[in-house]
């Protein structure tokens, strides 16, 4: 009987130990005289190239995944679950000619697969073959992730076969009511097939029309002044983009929609239209919180750009779940597809600084960054993504110096800069410039009064001074009700206790603190010196002992293993503010 992959799983799960014992007998044959040969390994077997292809799929290794999936079916061509596994991560690593191989094969064993269909449609619709494509997607069976936009898909096949009427009874289906939130876009479907049929009145006034109903919508901004362009009509669309960049300068930049070499627009086509439904539907199954499906998401990001090369939101989404499975080199990859005229290539190019970043590319990185802050010196994201990455490196110095930048361009702070205010404060107070930091502090709250982590940061830092001890207290009482679950501020309140001397009431803080957040060897520590001042000694070792194998900082390592052997003394302890009070006054 032939051995389906699930078995041969089986199969390799058990062969473990034996795969173990063959890694290791070349390093035990390393002292047998040089006249020997070196024993050869064995080739891996099915079984072993199906669990790696397991393993890589869970690990969001795509591209590994298929490639053992390759291996396999070199062994067994035939196989037809091995034939669908090897077609669906090739689809999710983005081998699209690839995956198109496979797809007759799994249709023969699946004749209603969705995502065989749909590929081998996508196929046509390149082509040009919009008959084919229709009828691809006639086959799918009930799985289909299309759903209600399915329609729009085939009125973009019908225009491409120049049956508009067809074309516009499949839009009249999903007609949103005037006003819905889904008019818009809907509008700019219709505007671009009346573009292809040639009716330009029909389309310049649904055009228009969609902009008016939809004012916040990048996409739907960048197709209306598309197609606005491509009417003749450069100014109102040069005016649409000009506005909108003005209004979202934080997030997009407009510069090369708009500039005098801005290429004229591609003119609508259903490859174009049909990718656009492919990135909503992938955006539809991302976000969805009952049933959050990233990796299908990403095969419909894929086909999108398959379609549309140039679909730089597609892009960008590729790129983010590439970044959420930890996959850095090829979120970078997929930010690199983002063009210089796109209004996203801003954004892209200060994502792939901070991806370098994680990958310990810190010197590029900050390279990267340095150059953006020089290129636009009117905005501020680069200098205050510097800031935040030089924050992250504990290079505080230079980071007020970042801060300093973005804070000198701000013409107007808003209740939404508090967090540069508080940035800055973070680093002025960690190179030991209190009273600048406070006044960032201070000014943090100006701007928005009631954020907890600004009060839980000003609080405490007054209290640890011995300043306004009351002041401090109230903010730290009000942090803890904005933020009743964070163990990190309720942590704050147990400590400022202790430093107050009110080691009973440290105590309750500090244990709740350590519910919320029992991993933190900060806390555990904390916990360790209150639990010793009200006579719980016995529990303050087993806390000074869990914190040493919670990762504490390093320069905390001597000092718990101080605690640990000899208790509190004056030499580990911190004193109370009152205490501290009386040594500088005797010091004095």
């Amino acid at each position: 009987m032939r051995r389906t992959p699930l078995a041969l799983l089986s199969a390799a799960l058990l062969l473990l130990p034996v795969a173990v014992q063959a890694q290791q007998r070349p390093q035990q044959q390393q002292n047998r005289p040089q006249t020997q040969p070196a024993p050869r390994l064995a080739p891996i077997s099915l079984s072993g190239r199906y669990l790696a292809a397991r393993v890589g799929e869970q690990d969001h290794d795509y591209d590994a995944a298929a490639d053992q999936l390759d291996q396999a079916l070199l062994q067994t061509p035939n196989d037809p679950d091995l034939i669908y596994g090897a077609f669906r991560l090739r689809l999710y690593a983005g081998r699209f000619d690839s995956a198109i191989e496979l797809a007759p094969a799994v249709l023969r064993a699946r004749p209603g697969d969705g995502f065989a269909n749909l590929a081998l449609a996508v196929q046509a619709i390149k082509k040009g073959d919009y008959k084919a494509a229709e009828q691809q997607l006639a086959r799918i069976g009930a799985e289909n992730q299309l759903g209600a936009l399915r329609e729009y898909v085939m009125a973009w096949l019908k225009a491409g076969e120049k049956d508009f009427a067809a074309s516009r009874a499949f839009l009249a289906r999903l007609k949103p009511a005037a006003g819905e939130r889904a008019e818009a876009p809907s509008l700019v479907i219709e505007a671009q097939i009346d573009e292809m049929a040639g009716d330009k009145a029909a389309a310049e006034a649904k055009y228009r029309r969609a902009a008016s109903l939809d004012r916040n919508g990048l996409r739907t901004t960048v197709a209306v002044a598309e197609g606005l362009r491509r009417l003749g009509k450069d100014a109102d669309a040069r005016e649409l983009l000009r506005t909108y960049g003005t209004k979202y300068s934080d997030s997009v930049v407009m510069d090369g929609l708009m500039g005098p070499n801005a290429p004229m627009p591609k003119p609508p086509s259903p490859a174009s239209g049909i990718a656009e439904i492919l990135f909503d539907i992938g955006g539809i199954l991302g976000s969805d919180p009952r049933a959050q499906r990233t990796d299908l998401s990403l095969i419909f990001y894929q086909l999108a750009t398959t379609l549309k090369p140039d679909q730089d939101f597609g892009w960008l989404m590729i790129a983010g779940l590439y970044e959420q499975f930890q996959q850095i080199p090829k979120a970078i990859a997929a930010l690199g597809k983002i063009g210089p005229t796109s209004p996203l290539y801003w954004q892209a190019r200060l994502r792939t600084a901070a991806l370098d970043a994680q990958q310990d590319k810190f010197d590029q990185a900050v390279s990267r960054l340095k150059a953006l802050v020089a290129e636009k010196p009117e905005r501020i994201d680069a200098a205050l993504t510097l800031a935040d990455l030089l924050r992250g490196k504990e290079k505080w110095a230079d980071a007020v110096a970042a801060y300093d930048t973005a804070i000198s361009r701000l013409k107007n702070p808003e209740d939404r800069h508090w967090q540069i205010y508080f940035g800055r404060g973070i680093v002025l107070e960690r190179t030991k410039n209190w009273p600048k930091a406070e006044l960032d502090m201070k000014k943090a709250l100006e701007l928005s009064p009631e954020q907890p982590y600004v009060l839980n940061y000003l609080g405490y830092s007054w209290i640890d001074q011995g300043l306004h001890l009351q002041e401090g207290m109230k903010m730290l009482e009000r942090a803890t009700e904005l933020r009743p679950d964070d163990g990190a501020i309720t942590d704050s309140v147990g400590w400022a206790y202790y430093r107050l001397g009110q080691f009973e009431k440290s105590v309750e803080w500090l244990e709740r603190a350590i519910e919320q957040k029992g991993d933190d060897a900060t806390i555990t520590e904390h916990l360790g010196d209150a639990y010793w001042h009200v006579g719980r000694k016995r529990e303050a070792r087993f806390q000074w002992d869990r914190a040493l194998h919670q990762k504490p900082d390093k320069d905390r390592l001597p000092i718990l293993k101080d605690k640990l052997e000899n208790g509190l003394n004056a030499g580990n302890d911190k004193p109370t503010v009152y205490e501290k009070a009386a040594d500088t006054k005797q010091g004095g």
